[in-house]
C-alpha cells in the first residue's frame, strides 16, 4: 500500500508540475527576456504554442494515469485523445522549427536577435517534450530507479506514454 501512496503522489506531482509550467515557461523566458531588455516576438511566441500544447498533454497524461490507477482500468481513459493529438503535436513542432530557422536566414521575421534565440531555445525544448512524451523517456532525475538506469549505461528506454499509446493502437484496451 506505501508503494501505492508514493506512486499516486508522484503522479499528482507530475500532472500538477506540466499544467503549471503551461504557464511558467512562457512567463519565465518573458521574465528574463524583460529583465535583460530583450524584445520578443513573433518568432519566440511562435514557438511557446507546441511547448505548451505538449506540456498540457503531459499533464493529461499523467492525470489520467493517476486516474488509472485509482480506478484499476487497463489503460488511461484519455489515451484515445492523447493518440489523436500526436498528430498536430508533430506538425506544430515542425511549423515552429521552420517559423525558427526561417527567423534566423530572414533576420526581419524575428523582432530581435533575442527573439531568434528564444525561439531556438523553445523550440529545441518543445522537441525534447515531444520525444520525451511520443517516444523515448528523456526524464531521468526525478526517480531514483530511471537515473540509476540512466547512470549505469542501459540507455533510454520507451517512454511509459508510448507503451501505453502501442496497448491502445494494438486493441488491447
Amino acid at each position: 500500500m506505501a508503494n501505492r501512496q508514493a506512486i499516486e503522489q508522484r503522479l499528482t506531482g507530475y500532472w500538477k508540475l506540466e499544467a503549471l509550467n503551461i504557464a511558467l515557461i512562457p512567463f519565465g523566458a518573458w521574465l528574463i527576456a524583460r529583465i535583460n531588455g530583450w524584445a520578443l516576438g513573433p518568432a519566440s511566441f511562435a514557438a511557446f504554442v507546441p511547448v505548451c500544447f505538449l506540456l498540457a498533454i503531459g499533464a493529461q497524461y499523467w492525470r489520467a494515469k493517476l486516474i488509472r490507477l485509482r480506478s484499476g482500468a487497463a489503460l488511461p481513459p484519455a489515451i484515445g485523445l492523447l493518440a489523436r493529438l500526436q498528430a498536430p503535436a508533430l506538425a506544430l513542432m515542425l511549423a515552429a522549427a521552420a517559423f525558427t530557422a526561417a527567423a534566423f536566414a530572414v533576420p526581419d521575421i524575428a523582432r530581435s536577435p533575442a527573439d531568434r534565440w528564444m525561439a531556438l531555445v523553445m523550440t529545441a525544448l518543445g522537441v525534447l517534450e515531444y520525444v520525451n512524451y511520443y517516444h523515448r523517456q528523456l526524464q531521468h532525475f526525478d526517480h531514483a530507479p530511471d537515473f540509476l538506469r540512466l547512470i549505469t549505461g542501459r540507455g533510454l528506454r520507451r517512454s511509459q506514454m508510448s507503451r501505453d499509446l502501442a496497448r491502445w493502437r494494438a486493441g488491447l484496451r
